[in-house]
């Protein structure tokens, strides 16, 4: 019997087994402690004690972090009997940064795999209600982030602005900042960076901003880097458009596909209807001021 529940990359709390046995003659053991195969990060702790005389119970204390989701297994072998005590480890369900402003709630978070590449996306651009049904479905648009900027509310395409810029971070406020090339002065590479650093990271825990080459990548598994094939590849690209640094002016919706990378070179992905060669000339610069759009891969 299982008490409790494990979830993969939480520690184990109150969580524990009673395993049956018959058979006992009272005598006295030395306890045993168990790691686990399978999912690791896990051990079963049975402390020494004295066996019952016929039928009882062996309670093991689970402690430790499951490293993944699916079976942790426990080899147990005490009393001159083995048997084998199975947990289900539950998968983590992602959760956005605490703080996080949505323009229409959370974004749902669904899977999507490219077979060409292996690398698995969020379906849909963050802020977006739905998939893409078509290339231009202004309900799967999605938000517009200013390059290093959390979710905090400047990234909704109606949200105010200011041209004050940000000596901070984490600005104290929503607006979009318009008119410098980059909201924070100075500037800080390092918002959207992965680990350490990447405080502003607006993905959900699990998945992050994709690198260049990441997106370069993408683009380079389909037939042709126009809006049609890019909304035609598993990810279903959208043209969601971006606002402008300088005006705060939503432009090219309808007409031209971005999607933000980290780094400091402030590189995202750039799909409009003129044929290119694959690859980097699908990736442009522009001001981290720019409001576009982020579609988050699984780490």
């Amino acid at each position: 019997t299982n008490t409790g529940t494990l979830t993969e990359s939480q520690a184990a709390s109150s969580v524990s087994s009673s395993v049956p046995y018959s058979g006992g003659n009272g005598g006295s053991h030395s306890g045993q402690i168990v790691s686990s195969t399978g999912v690791t990060g896990l051990t079963a702790t049975l402390a020494a004690g004295t066996f019952a005389v016929g039928s009882g119970n062996l309670t093991y204390t689970i402690s430790g972090t499951p490293a993944s989701a699916g079976t942790a297994i426990f080899a147990l072998n005490i009393g001159g009997q083995t048997c084998v005590l199975n947990w289900s480890i539950a998968a983590a369900t992602p959760t956005y940064p605490a703080g996080s402003v949505f323009c229409n709630g959370p974004t749902a978070i669904v899977d999507v795999t490219n077979p060409t590449t292996g690398r698995t996306w969020m379906d849909r651009n963050l802020g977006a209600s739905r998939a893409a049904t078509s290339v231009s479905d202004n309900l799967a648009f999605g938000d517009l982030y200013q390059n290093r900027r959390r979710s905090d509310g400047h990234q909704c395409r109606n949200s105010g602005t200011t041209t004050t810029l940000s000596s901070v971070d984490q600005p104290p406020h929503g607006l979009f900042i318009k008119g410098g090339g980059d909201w924070r002065n100075p500037a800080n590479d390092l918002l959207w960076q992965p680990g350490a650093g990447g405080i502003n990271d607006p993905c959900p825990s699990g998945y992050r901003i994709p690198s260049a080459v990441e997106l370069s990548d993408e683009s380079n598994s389909w037939q042709n880097t126009v809006i049609s094939d890019a909304f035609n590849s598993p990810l279903k690209w959208v043209s969601a458009g971006l606002r402008d640094w300088n005006s705060s002016t939503l432009i090219a919706q309808g007409q031209r596909i971005t999607a933000w990378s980290y780094g400091v070179q402030n590189l995202h992905l750039d799909v409009d209807n003129t044929p290119a060669p694959t690859g980097s000339n699908t990736l442009n610069g522009s001001y981290r001021s720019t409001g576009i759009s982020v579609r988050c891969i699984k780490d």
